[in-house]
C-alpha cells in the first residue's frame, strides 16, 4: 500500500498524509521538470513551488511533497479560476482573469490609501484599465495555468499584494472562500503557511462588512462609474447575472453605501 508524506525526510521535516490531502495539495500544478536519481527515486518539480518525490523501498512505494518556497519568500497563491470544467471558451478565460484584475486594483488601491486616484481617472475615462494605476511590484504575476482543473498559479513581490488578492477573493466570492482556505488549509503543514490561512480565515468572518467604497467618492459621476465597474467585474468573475444574489452580496460588501464599513487595513503578519 502507497505511504503519503509532506516535507523532506532528510530535513527531519517529514509528516505523514493520506491521498485525500495529498491529492488536494497537488491538484491544479503542473509538471515543469524531472530527475531521475537511480532504482529508488523519481522527483517531478511543480509550478507553484512544490515536488513530488517518489520512493521505492522493500516496504512498498512512497509519495512525498515538499514546498519549495523558502521561509523568507512569499508564497504563490492557487485560485481556482474556471469551476469544474474541462474545456472553456478563451472568451470565459479572459473575461475572468480580466475582472479578477479590476477587482484586485480596487481592492489594492483602498487597502494602501490610493483610492483618491481611482476617482480622478474615472472622472476622466470610465473604461480606464485600473492595474495601469499600480507600480510594477504590486501586479499579480501568473506563473501557471493548470489544464482540467483551471488553477491558476498568481504570484506577487509584495506581501502587500498578496495580502490584497486574499482580501479580494473573501469579499468577492463566496464559493472562492471555501475553496482558497481549503488549499490553504491543506499547505499550511508544508511551510509557514499558518499565517496566510489565519489571515483570510479572521478576514472572512468580517465579510459582513464592506470597505465602504462609495464613501471615498465625492462625485456622483465617480459614484456611478465605480458602481458599474464593480458590476460589471463581479458579473464576469462570478460568470453570474448581475441580478443575482451573489453579485449582489459582492457588490454591496464593496461599495457598502449604508453598512459599516471595515476599515483594518494593516496586514497582521
Amino acid at each position: 500500500m502507497a505511504e503519503f508524506t509532506l516535507g523532506a525526510q532528510e530535513l527531519g521535516e517529514v509528516q505523514q498524509s493520506n491521498f485525500a490531502e495529498f491529492i488536494s495539495i497537488v491538484t491544479g500544478r503542473s509538471v515543469i521538470s524531472g530527475a531521475d536519481w537511480g532504482k529508488d527515486r523519481i522527483e517531478f518539480g511543480l509550478s507553484g513551488d512544490g515536488m513530488i518525490r517518489i520512493f521505492w523501498s522493500p516496504d512498498g512505494l512512497q509519495a512525498n511533497f515538499i514546498a519549495t518556497t523558502n521561509k523568507d519568500e512569499i508564497p504563490p497563491l492557487m485560485l481556482q479560476i474556471i469551476d469544474g470544467e474541462k474545456r472553456v471558451p478563451a472568451r470565459t478565460l479572459e473575461k475572468r482573469l480580466r475582472a479578477l484584475r479590476t477587482l484586485y486594483a480596487i481592492v489594492h488601491l483602498f487597502l494602501t490609501d490610493r483610492f483618491n486616484l481611482v476617482q480622478d481617472i474615472l472622472l476622466k475615462d470610465p473604461d480606464y484599465d485600473l492595474e495601469l494605476l499600480l507600480d510594477d511590484d504590486e501586479l499579480l504575476y501568473v506563473e501557471c495555468l493548470a489544464p482540467g482543473s483551471w488553477y491558476v498559479t498568481l504570484w506577487s513581490k509584495l506581501r502587500t499584494s498578496y495580502h490584497s488578492v486574499l482580501q479580494t477573493v473573501a469579499i468577492v466570492s463566496e464559493r472562492g472562500q471555501e475553496a482558497l482556505l481549503s488549499k490553504l488549509e491543506a499547505e499550511a503543514r508544508l511551510k509557514e503557511l499558518e499565517v496566510e490561512e489565519k489571515e483570510f480565515r479572521n478576514f472572512t468572518k468580517k465579510v459582513d462588512y464592506g470597505l465602504g467604497l462609495m464613501d471615498r467618492l465625492s462625485t456622483d459621476s465617480a459614484k456611478t462609474a465605480l458602481k458599474d465597474r464593480v458590476e460589471k467585474a463581479l458579473e464576469n468573475f462570478l460568470l453570474l447575472p448581475p441580478d443575482s444574489a451573489e453579485v449582489q452580496g459582492a457588490k454591496k460588501r464593496l461599495l457598502d453605501e449604508e453598512g459599516k464599513a471595515y476599515r483594518d487595513r494593516t496586514p497582521h503578519y
